[in-house]
Parts: structure tokens; sequence; C-alpha cells
């Protein structure tokens, strides 16, 4: 956290650096404006198939003027600018324009580049200009060059005069720049160019701004969360209709209102482009907010009023408030943290190229020096369209890597889940194995209970009630019992060795009291081996059972001890002992299980089993793992 002192120091930086930014930006504009004018190229060239004429001589001609006819004549070059003043309706200008006959016999024309407003041309006398009747109403020509063919008949021997008369209806300026006179398929193609670079390029704006604003509009249908989309369609729909000027000035209304409508427009088309920059990279500077709405206001204040405003025309001077807001805009750029450093270079370049070429209009427009090499408004408009597309395109290539994103931590979590689905149905099936299983053992030990010891219950007590006893019988029945029962608990039994351990104390209590025989009891801690299973316990269990019997039933053993800790057991005992040697060269008929058997089980559980025997010390099994 910043301490206060440090707050206070950071401020006035920080206001320092904004202050410095907002100049610079302006700065940078011009000059780039400058730079666009020098690199541009001659926008009138000498024509090698044609003559370029560029003097001429004017005269101007009022409406309320009581001689028709202009008497006064004065050389003039071209281009030629005439600014008019605010309450003048209709004024003419003439231009008189002077070339020699060419000496090739092909088809000559003309072409006027560049003309304000309506144009009348009269080439030796002969009208040459369509839609110029005296008694009609005016044709707009500023925005459009004109062409026509010069037939055979209309060119004189020698001299050749041409005769153009301006009239301007509610542009307030009357201009002629330089006009071209040579073969015809020269000029035509110097026409063609023309008006693909001026008209053309409107129209094709006027139709991308139509296409971009259903768009937009749609997209903002689509998504309403806040990202200033709304204004989009508003923009598009302001930068259509002050096309429509420029493009179709014939087929505008009439009348002084729709120049103001298009003018507003031109404002409007600012505005909303400002606004949703500011919200679509949530920029929230109350200053800026209130500079742009209070300029915009007074600059259609001035544009109300009709006065000029230092010199410059009121429509120009209204232009102020869209200065304002070009500049808010391209500060949103350069200090909105949203944007990558190569997204805001290019959106920054791509907007201050649209604000030099729209500058670059503006003077053309409104000033009365002719201070524009080449005027590019309708590049302005094509960079815009460009700006506002990078803009939304990068957002829509952030939207997609924000949703492969979550594509891709949604297809994690289902991995994840589907490992954990799977092994959920893996231990599902461990415990309906083990419920199976289980039933099987119950199965196992009720046929073991009700049928073989059943049988054997049966038969011990034949034996005690018939009166014809034979211990040996009855001991061999009794330890049949005792293994089955044993062999049942064993099945009840879970893979813990002190819980075995303490089933075959209980078992072999009956047995060690007929033998007169103690067990003494110490296991300690919680005998474990690694990677216990069931069947390796219950191997544990029979070892330990076989090495019980054996010290009860063959070694005369009076003191049985069992200890256990956690990786030994020990059964020892008192008895006789046996010669383990000559025990283990006896063949398998005569040893039976016993010992070898307990070999073979401690071998396939994997623990070691030691056996330490003499006749003097008794026995003494060791099983360790």
């Amino acid at each position: 956290m910043l301490s206060e002192r440090g707050e206070v120091e950071a401020a006035p930086r920080g206001l320092l650096r904004t202050i410095c930014l907002l100049l610079a930006i302006p700065l940078f504009v011009g000059a780039l404006t400058a730079l666009i004018q020098l690199l541009a190229i001659n926008p009138y060239p000498e024509m090698t198939r044609g003559e370029r004429l560029d003097s001429a001589e004017m005269c101007l001609q009022r409406a309320d003027a009581p001689q028709p006819d202009c008497q006064d004549f004065r050389p003039v070059s071209l281009p030629n600018v005439t600014t008019l003043e605010r309450d003048t309706r209709v004024v003419n200008a003439h231009y008189r324009l002077s070339f020699d006959r060419p000496a090739s016999d092909d088809l000559q024309a003309f072409v006027a580049p560049r003309v304000t407003d309506h144009a009348r041309i009269e080439v030796n006398g002969i009208r040459m200009s369509p839609n110029s009747e005296p008694e009609g109403p005016l044709w707009h020509d500023w925005n459009r060059p004109i062409y026509g063919a010069l037939p055979e008949p209309v060119l004189r021997p020698g001299t050749n005069r041409i005769d153009i008369t301006l009239t301007q209806s509610d542009i307030g300026r009357l201009a002629l720049y330089p006009v071209y006179v040579g073969e015809a398929d020269a000029i035509r193609l110097t026409w063609l160019s023309r008006f693909a670079f001026r008209t053309g390029m409107v129209r094709m704006n006027i139709g991308l701004a139509a296409i971009l604003g259903g768009a937009f509009f749609a997209l903002w249908r689509m998504n309403r969360r806040g990202q200033g989309l709304g204004w989009l369609p508003l923009a598009m729909a302001g930068a259509t209709i002050f096309g429509w000027q420029l493009a179709y000035p014939n087929m505008a209304p009439p009348g002084p209102w729709w120049r103001f409508a298009s003018i507003l427009a031109m404002h409007g088309t600012a505005y909303c482009l400002y606004m949703f920059l500011r919200d679509f990279f949530q920029e929230r500077s109350q200053p800026a907010f209130v500079a742009v709405h209070a300029t915009i206001a007074a600059g259609l204040a001035i544009l109300l009023a009709g006065y000029p405003v230092l010199g410059v025309s009121a429509a120009g001077a209204s232009f102020i408030g869209v200065a304002v807001a070009v500049i808010c805009i391209l500060w949103i750029l350069l200090t909105t943290p949203l944007l990558a450093r190569a997204d805001r270079i290019a959106l920054v370049l791509l907007f201050s190229l649209s604000a030099s070429c729209a500058v670059t209009a503006w003077l053309d427009s409104f000033l009365a020096q002719q201070v524009v090499r080449l005027p590019l408004g309708q590049v302005a408009v094509t960079l815009l369209f460009a700006g506002i597309s990078w803009t939304l395109v990068q957002w829509l290539v952030e939207i997609k890597r924000q949703r492969d994103r979550l594509s891709e931590s949604l297809r994690d979590q289902v991995r994840a889940k589907s490992v954990e689905l799977d092994e959920m149905y893996r231990a599902l099936g461990r415990q309906k194995e083990k419920q199976v299983v289980a039933q099987e053992r119950q199965r196992i030990m009720l046929d073991l209970h009700d049928g073989i010891g059943g049988q054997l219950v049966n038969t011990l007590a034949y034996l005690e009630n018939s009166g014809r006893d034979d211990p040996v019988l009855r001991d061999a029945i009794e330890d049949a019992l005792t293994d089955m029962a044993l062999m049942i608990d064993s099945l009840h039994a879970d893979a813990d060795i002190p819980a075995v351990l303490g089933m075959i104390r209980n078992r072999l209590e009956p047995l060690l009291a007929r033998h007169s025989a103690r067990l003494e009891w110490n296991v300690e801690g919680d005998p474990r081996f690694d990677n216990q299973t069931r069947s390796g316990v219950l191997g544990i269990m029979r070892i330990v059972q076989e090495a019980i019997t054996n010290a009860v039933k063959h070694s005369d053993a009076s003191v049985i001890e069992l200890h256990a800790d956690d990786r030994n057991i020990w059964v020892r005992d008192n008895g006789k002992g046996f010669d383990l040697a000559a025990e283990a060269d006896r063949p398998l008929s005569e040893s039976g299980l016993g010992l070898k058997g307990m070999r073979q089980r401690a071998q396939n559980i994997g623990i070691s089993l030691q056996i330490d025997t003499s006749p003097t010390q008794g026995t003494a099994i060791h099983l360790y793992w």
C-alpha cells in the first residue's frame, strides 16, 4: 500500500503525464497529417497524351448584379477557391480556359477532376456538361469528376475556349481545379481513376457502413453485457448519412437542413465511437467524458448560430467537439491495460491515420487557402472501419482464447471425473466381488457346519452312548471337529494377524486341556507383513495351528509359548523335540504334510520359516518377514 505522502506525490505525476499525453496526441496527428501531404503524389500531374490547363480567367457574378454577363475577368491559377459570405445565397463564378487544338486525329475529350458546386461547361459556346439546365435544380458536382467527349464539329482550328460557370447552393464556397484536355482514351482513364478514388470509395464506405451496422446490431442483440456494442450501429448509421451526402448529393433531400443533418451525423459518429470505446475498454475518466459532451454541445451551438469563429465558417468551427472526441479516443487506446502492446500500436496507428486523413478533408473544406494537396476524407472513413473491425476482431479472438481455455479446463475436469467414475465402478465391482465371495463363504460354512460337522458330532455322540468308547477314534473325531472349526473361523476372519492368532487360541483350548498343556500368550504390537492379503494371513494361521498341534500331540509338551511382534512370530515348547534331518529325509507318505506343508505355505506367502529342535530343549518355530 502506498503511504499518504506517496499518494500525494504520485497524483501530480499522474496528472502531468495525462496532460503531456493529451497534448502529444494532436501534435502527433498534426505531424502525421503533414507527413501524409509531403508523401502524397501530385494529384494533378502532367499528361503525355493530353494537356493540363492550370490557368484561367475568372469573374465573379452575384445574384443581384445588374449586368448578367461578367465583364471584369482577371487571371487566376488553378486550383482556385472562393469562399462566400454567410448570407450569400447564389453566386456564379465564370472561368475561361484556352487550349490549342491537337494535331492528332484521335477523338478528343476533357475532364474536370474536381469542381464545386454546380458546373456548366461550354466548349466554343456549345454546352458539354449534362444536368445543367438554367431553369432546373442545381446539380451538385462537388464530389465527382466531370467527363465529356469533344467531337470533331466542336473543335476549331487553332485556339479553343472552355467556359465553366460554377454556381453554389449551400456549400459556401466555389472551387475549380486543373482541367485536362487530350485523347479520349487517356482522358477517360483519368476520369475513371478519379471517380473510383473519390465517389467510388465513398460509395464503398456507404456499403460497408450498412453491412457493418447490421452486423454490429446483431452482435449487440446477442451480447448486451455492457461492452458498449449498442453504440456501433448508431455510429454506422451516422456514417451512412454523411456518406450519402458525399456519394449521392443529387439524391439527397433539397434544402440546407440536409446539410445540417449530414454535419450532425459526423458529430454523432465521433460521439458514438467514443462512447463505444469508453464502455468497451471500461474507461471511466470523468473529465474526458465531460469534455467530450461539453465541446460537442458547443460545436452544435456554433453550427446553429451560423457565425464564423476565428475566420473559420460555423460548419468548420463546429468540429471542435469531434476533435476532442478523437483525442479522447486515442487517449483511451494509449492508456487501456486491456490491449496487448502490438494490438495497441496497431489500433493507435489506424485511428491516428484515420484522424489525419479526416484533418486533410477538414482543411480542404473549410479553409480559404489551398493548403492541402490531396484531401483523404474517404480514406479516413475506410481506416475508421478498419480500426473498429480490428478492435472487435481482437475481442472475438480473446473470447475464443477464453473459450478454448474454458473448454480445456472442462475437458480436464471431465477426464478427472471419468477417471474417478472408472475407479468408482472398479470399486463397486470389487465390492460386488467381495459380496459374492462372502456369500460363497457363508454357504461353505453352513455346508461344513450342517454337513460334515453334524456327522462328526453324531459319530462322537454314538461312541459315547454305545458303550464302546475308543480313545483313538474319539481323539481323531475331536481333532477333526477342532480343525473344521478353525476352517470356519478362517472364512469369517479378516486379513488381520492378531485376530487370527486369537481364534487359534480359542479353538485349541480344548485340545490343550485334554493333554494337560498350557499356552503362554504374548502378542506385542500389530504383526503385519508387506502386501498383506487374506490368503497370506490364513497361511500363517495354518502354520501356527500346525506348530501348536504338533507340540501337543507329538512332543508331549506341557508349556507352549506363542510370542509375536510387528515382524516375527515364535512358537516354542518344552517337549522332547525330534531329529530335524531325519524328519526332512522321510518320504512324504511317511512324514505326512506337517513340516513340509509348513515350509510350502511359508514359501507361498513370501515369509521365512526357521525350525530349531533338539530332544532335550523342545522345538522352536520362527516366522519372520
